[in-house]
């Protein structure tokens, strides 16, 4: 054989060993992958200061940051909006008028005690005392709870309540670390600084500069794939703004903060190593005509179609909240299981809402620009608060309606204003205001009877027997289905009638490094709820092979 040709020869001999080796290496490449690892703490920017870090007495957002890390209740809110278990399973009976809870029998505090009826006893207790004026004071009036067993507890309700369960997302108190402190005691007791929860976390360390929590090594929720969450710290580190924080994510002092405006959440664009994220709410901005007798402006339910036909809604939620959320038809956004479908939907027209108030005999009598019709003026003020988004807003709905003939003025002022005086003596024309929503939604309070005077909800003053019937007739039911069906003809008389103007959905604006995984978004009914998987972010990997 020639030379030439035994250099080929040894060549393509040399060429199919690199390829076998190579080929055992990718082999081993597929079947290994990147897993998450222990290890590393979390940093994040909040506003604020501790001050109570426990369910009951929880103040400040910090608090509620700490709750929802160290602290679980019976249940809680799953991704889809609805109630799901948590530190307990649950049936009912009488359609909703008695609740039975099983408690999981891994369920533990953090000093290693299990999780008993004895502590939802004792939680509940703690919300029922007439002095308690916190979110949950409503959720057990009337309840008569009761220790079936160690782990089984019964509600009973003095009627039945269908969406009762969530009420039950109420964060439990340790019993057997707080015997003997009522309600009136609470505030004084060391507890509030080193509180002992059931949840992914624990305080190690509460000042006014920052709180420290350390994982717990027992935790429920992430078994049987692991024991404890990844992180083994989480600190949450005070700033005077969430601007200020976002600079120290920047500098990377910190590894997130939330609750961003639109001019900081552009600003976290610019920044190479942050991801900017939007979690969705249920939150909703919402324009409420007063419709009562004395209020003849908003008489004629052609004026108030007219004024949601005039509306350019995108644009409110462009000015307002720099388009971070979604244009809203009604009270719940499409990814709820309460939406419904087939509701009239009012597409922005000036020339449709003119042809409607013409249509219905409103025309500018004496050329001053004015619509008006039997001595009435379509001329009327917008309340609202004096936040920049509030003000945006209305100014924008406004513009909107001269085009069609109708004058509003703006009426802003401060929100304590607005709430203590102007909302509570319903002295207002048109109220713009943003309202929590739930992942569990019930319209009682917007639209009962028994809700339009003070300290009611039912803002607009509008109410109709059948609509009271079908929202109490939903309440008493815990069947998901049957409560769409009754609440059908509800959504779909509000979108006939307009006694309120659902503008816009917002969005809750979160940045973090892009070091940390394992963050994943979904609907949150409070900006704490950002932290709903925190047992699962990282920073740190392995490979698993």
């Amino acid at each position: 054989m020639a030379a030439r040709e035994k250099f080929i020869v040894l060549a393509l001999i040399g060429l199919m060993a690199v390829v076998s080796v190579g080929a055992v290496f990718l082999d081993r490449a597929e079947r290994a992958s990147v897993v998450p690892a222990y290890g590393g703490t979390y940093i994040e920017g909040v506003v604020g200061s501790p001050r109570y870090l426990q369910p009951v007495l929880a103040a400040t957002d910090v608090d509620q940051d700490v709750v929802r890390m160290v602290f679980a209740g019976l249940t809680q809110v799953d991704r889809n909006g609805s109630i799901a278990p948590d530190l307990a399973t649950f049936t009912t009976e009488g359609d909703g008028k008695i609740w039975t809870f099983t408690m999981r029998a891994d369920a533990k505090w953090h000093d290693g005690v299990a999780v008993t009826s004895a502590d939802v006893l004792y939680t509940v207790s703690l919300v029922q005392d007439k002095a308690y004026v916190g979110p949950y004071s409503d959720a057990f009036r009337g309840v008569k709870a009761q220790a079936v067993s160690p782990t089984v507890v019964r509600f009973t309700l003095p009627d039945a309540f269908g969406s009762f369960t969530a009420n039950t997302t109420l964060p439990l108190m340790p019993a057997h670390r707080l015997s003997g402190v009522g309600y009136n005691e609470l505030a004084r007791v060391p507890f509030n600084q080193r509180p002992i929860g059931s949840g992914p976390f624990r305080v190690v360390e509460a000042d006014a500069r920052q709180v420290v929590l350390a994982r717990n090594d027992d935790y429920y929720k992430v078994r049987p794939e692991r024991t404890r969450p990844y992180f083994d710290r989480i600190v949450l580190r005070s700033y005077p703004s969430a601007s200020e924080a976002l600079t120290a994510l920047g500098r990377g002092e910190i590894d997130g903060v939330g609750g961003l405006s639109t001019v900081d959440a552009e600003r976290a664009r610019t920044l190479k190593n942050v991801s900017l994220y939007s979690f969705p709410t249920s939150d909703y901005t919402a324009l409420f005509f007063n419709v009562r007798p004395e209020k003849a402006t908003f008489r004629d339910r052609v004026v108030r179609q007219a004024i949601a036909t005039a509306i350019d809604k995108g644009r409110v939620l462009d000015l307002a909240a720099d388009g971070r959320g979604r244009v809203a038809d009604e009270l719940v956004p499409p990814t709820s299981w309460a939406y419904v479908r087939d509701v009239k939907i009012y597409t922005r027209s000036i020339a449709d809402a003119r042809a409607m108030l013409e249509a219905a005999g409103w025309k500018d009598q004496d050329g001053d620009g004015v619509r008006d019709k039997g001595g009435v003026k379509l001329a009327f003020g917008i309340s609202t608060s004096d936040e920049p988004p509030r003000v945006s807003a209305a100014l924008q709905i406004i513009d909107d309606l001269k085009l069609i003939g109708i004058a509003a003025e703006l009426r802003a002022v401060p929100f304590s204003q607005l709430i203590e005086s102007i909302v509570r003596e319903r002295a207002y024309d048109a109220l713009l205001i943003g309202i929590s929503g739930s992942g569990n939604p019930d319209p009682y309070p917007l639209l009962h009877s028994s809700e339009i005077a003070d300290p009611g909800h039912n803002f607009s003053g509008y109410f109709t027997l059948p609509l009271d019937r079908a929202l109490e007739n939903q309440r008493r039911t815990s069947i998901q289905d049957k409560r769409l069906e009754l609440l059908t003809p509800v959504f779909q008389a509000v979108a006939t009638e307009v006694p309120m103007v659902f503008l816009y959905f917002s969005d809750y604006l979160y940045a973090q490094s892009k070091q940390v995984q394992g963050l994943r978004i979904m609907p949150i009914p409070s900006p704490s709820d950002r932290l709903w998987n925190v047992q699962d972010w990282y920073v740190k990997t392995a490979v698993k092979r």
